[in-house]
């Protein structure tokens, strides 16, 4: 299923519906006749995944607002801002052109004390990129999964520049491992300013880090169920139209490692293929991207 365009009206649109309490900064403070109260920080990351850009920041210090500290907005490749959140304020709004306006780094909003303590602030932005892929298909029962859901959450975690990829373990009913691909410190050079490797990818990918969890942890993968789910960089759900498996690279790797079986996300729900079933997809993949 392809990657569905979002417009910045729409997300405008979507975000009163989506924002609520426990994404918010203040959830004591937060109504919902003011649904965008305390969003700055998790609205603006989650438009960054959609519009890309960068994220601005300026202290609220000395305005009616001053308890929240800080406030977050957008600015995009074009030059023009947009700040989502801007209602919140109603007739008051403090940014003025007298601010010192500062650039923010994606890490410094996510792990800075004014925007809360890392864990909490990214539970956030996790909980309000998942309402908003809910949104966007709606009525789809993968987006009710909790497997799924979990693979998302992890994927969000990760800094490739070409796909997210969330994997989860099962072993007997449990999970025993959740991971996403992830930048290898020694292929690093690789990724910077922009990934140069042209087929694989410069990351570890969540698969791999799974299989090795599993590993360290002395549980046999022979008795794994392996979920893996692909997101794009914005955010939203990469849904096959068919059972497949498209790493060579893992592929090879879950077939020596012996694993029961892997679940891809197909349209709306999960589907079983076996490790040797992978291998051949994956193979055909390889030569028709050669060909």
């Amino acid at each position: 299923m392809l990657n569905p365009p979002v417009t910045r009206e729409r997300f405008m649109e979507i975000l009163p519906y989506i924002c609520d309490e426990e994404t918010s900064s203040d959830p004591a403070g937060w109504r919902k006749e003011n649904p965008l109260w305390g969003q700055c920080a998790v609205v603006s990351l989650l438009a960054q995944n959609i519009f890309g850009g960068e994220l601005l920041r300026a202290s609220l210090s000395g305005t009616p607002f001053a308890e929240m500290r800080s406030h977050y907005w957008n600015v995009f490749s074009d030059k023009t801002m947009e700040d989502f959140t801007a209602g919140q304020f109603k007739e008051s709004y403090p940014i003025t052109g007298d601010m010192v306006i500062e650039t923010r780094s994606r890490q410094s909003v996510l792990f800075h004390p004014i925007t809360g303590q890392p864990q909490e602030i990214m539970k956030r932005y996790k909980r309000l990129a998942w309402k908003f892929a809910r949104d966007i298909y709606p009525n789809n029962a993968l987006l009710e999964n909790r497997t799924y859901e979990e693979c998302f959450n992890e994927a969000l975690e990760s800094t490739c520049q070409k796909m997210w990829f969330g994997c989860v373990v099962r072993h007997r009913g449990g999970i025993i491992a959740q991971t996403h691909n992830q930048a290898v410190p020694e292929l690093q050079c690789l990724c910077e300013p922009t990934c140069t490797e042209p087929i694989l990818g410069a990351c570890g990918h969540a698969e791999e880090f799974a299989i090795w969890e599993a590993v360290q942890k002395k549980i046999p993968l022979s008795e794994c169920d392996l979920f893996i789910a692909g997101f794009f960089t914005n955010g939203l759900p990469w849904l096959k139209t068919q059972a497949e498996y498209t790493c060579l690279r893992c592929a090879v790797q879950m077939k020596m490692a012996g694993v029961e079986s892997i679940w891809v996300p197909v349209q709306n729900h999960w589907e079983m293929i076996s490790p040797a079933e992978a291998l051949k997809g994956a193979i055909t993949k390889q030569k028709e991207a050669g060909s």
